[in-house]
């Protein structure tokens, strides 16, 4: 066997075996190799990948060893003690809250009620003392403690346990977990879509598994998430994006198997235009080429041919649907990327500002090519859910964006084209004015007839009597 066939069978191997051990995988335990989200006592997330035999650092916070948790569920609490270790806790959202008359009326904010001092503190931590120990001695210590109300207990408690504790709970990433994460640290890459706008767009373009959609994201592939996720792998998403490499960073966090990452691919903005034409490939023997060589061509083979055929997949049309997150005109967008959307199929496109999209609105109802464009925006309150305590959360954004949402329409132009009702009316209303104009016009002409003959009929009976008047002078004068 030569080196060319033996690195490639190692290759397609290597692919089948990663394939296989992803989609054998259970999501719901932690595994070696992934991203995860770790939720912090300070109520922070932190991203971090997760490799064995390492050690993970989550700053003041501890530092712990990553076989501690890898193999275990999501969602347990841990406590980070001596050595690096972890040991799971109960999550605090299980302890119940008692209902006792006390109220906070008697209680004055006053340091002096706390009996141990800063640097007692500091030398328990020193001692290696856990951070549940150190807010019990807390507690202990606080003469006024108990003369607090339950709810204001639980608050006193977290808000030393953000400052103490080294407890954490990894996350799952999920689409809402990723979302989350990125809405609260930097909203402007996602263009501030909230999670509820993003839903409205999954299913306002039906997205679904055997179907192909035409995506432009440029929200750091939140919008392309959330499809592949829906598809499961079974269809096709071809996103638009600019520059040579795409920039769908939130895809990776996600943790999808190869089948689901197969469902997708990519072309910029300049390899969609065929009059761009593509360079060609030169084909070389790859039994003459060394084996870094070999790497190194075999890469850019892969690439070309798969510009080569996602172009093809293009240019042959028939997407089930259209949606837009872009920061460019949507007008421009949709003369480019219409001809390639099958007909009775949803375009669906999102922008921050109403404006942009009222042009776009004014543009599909001039086109003959979209049916029923409307603007919509989405509406949310979230609410802090706790008992006795349920009421809208104290911060919360100012809008989720706005939506276009219509119908592609394909014309057949070799039939006639309908005509509208109302046009149909206008018609109508057309033709009864002539007809009437007409029928005016025959009576104003009867009536200027009869009244030429009523003048002529005067004229002749004036003529007479004056020939008659003549006739008898004549006789008067002979006699």
């Amino acid at each position: 066997m030569s080196a060319v066939s033996q690195i490639t069978e190692d290759i397609i191997i290597k692919s089948e075996e990663n394939q296989e051990e992803r989609e054998e995988q259970d999501t719901s335990l932690i595994l070696d190799n992934q991203y995860i989200f770790i939720q912090l006592p300070s109520g922070n997330i932190k991203v971090v990948k997760l490799q064995k035999d390492t050690n993970v650092s989550l700053g003041k916070f501890g530092t712990f060893h990553s076989n501690g948790i890898i193999g275990r569920p999501f969602g347990h609490s841990y406590e980070i003690y001596d050595n690096y270790q972890v040991k799971v806790i109960k999550n605090v959202a299980f302890y119940e809250v008692d209902e006792t008359d006390a109220n906070n009326k008697e209680i004055l904010d006053d340091p002096s009620k706390q009996k141990l001092s800063y640097q007692e503190i500091e030398k328990l931590k020193k001692q290696g003392l856990e951070g549940q120990d150190i807010i019990k001695k807390m507690v202990e210590g606080h003469s006024a403690f108990d003369q607090k109300t339950e709810y204001s207990k639980a608050k006193y408690i977290k808000r030393k346990e953000a400052k103490f504790s080294r407890v954490f709970t990894p996350i799952n990433p999920t689409l809402y977990s990723v979302w989350e994460y990125f809405f609260s640290k930097n909203p402007g890459k996602i263009r501030d879509m909230r999670i509820d706008t993003l839903s409205q767009i999954l299913s306002l373009a039906n997205v679904r598994a055997y179907t192909k959609m035409l995506v432009v994201d440029d929200t750091q592939g939140l919008v392309i998430t959330g499809v592949m996720e829906r598809l499961g792998g079974y269809g096709i998403v071809l996103g638009i994006h600019d520059g040579e490499n795409h920039n769908y960073d939130i895809v990776r966090y996600m943790n999808f198997s190869k089948k689901i990452h197969d469902s997708l691919l990519t072309l910029s903005w300049q390899q969609v235009f065929k009059e761009e034409i593509q360079a060609p490939f030169n084909y070389q023997d790859e039994s003459t080429l060394s084996e870094k060589d070999l790497k190194y061509y075999l890469r850019r083979k892969v690439n070309y041919e798969r510009i080569r055929d996602t172009r093809e997949i293009l240019w042959r049309g028939e997407f089930d649907g259209l949606i837009v997150a872009s920061q460019y005109q949507p007008e421009s967008i949709l003369e480019t990327l219409m001809p390639y959307v099958s007909g009775s199929r949803p375009i669906i496109i999102y922008h921050i500002n109403k404006e942009v999209l009222i042009n776009a609105c004014v543009y599909m109802k001039i086109s003959k090519k979209f049916l029923n464009p409307q603007i919509t925006e989405s509406w949310l309150r979230q609410y802090q859910v706790l008992p006795g305590r349920i009421h809208p959360s104290m911060s919360t954004s100012g809008g989720g964006g706005y939506l276009l949402h219509a119908t592609h329409i394909v014309i057949n132009e070799s039939l006639p084209t309908p005509i509208p009702s109302y046009m149909k009316q206008k018609d109508t209303l057309e033709e009864l004015n002539k007809s009437d104009f007409c029928n005016n016009n025959s009576i104003d002409e009867t009536v200027k007839i009869e009244s030429l003959d009523q003048n002529v009929t005067s004229e002749n009976h004036l003529v007479n009597s004056e020939e008659l008047q003549e006739a008898e002078n004549k006789r008067i004068k002979l006699e």
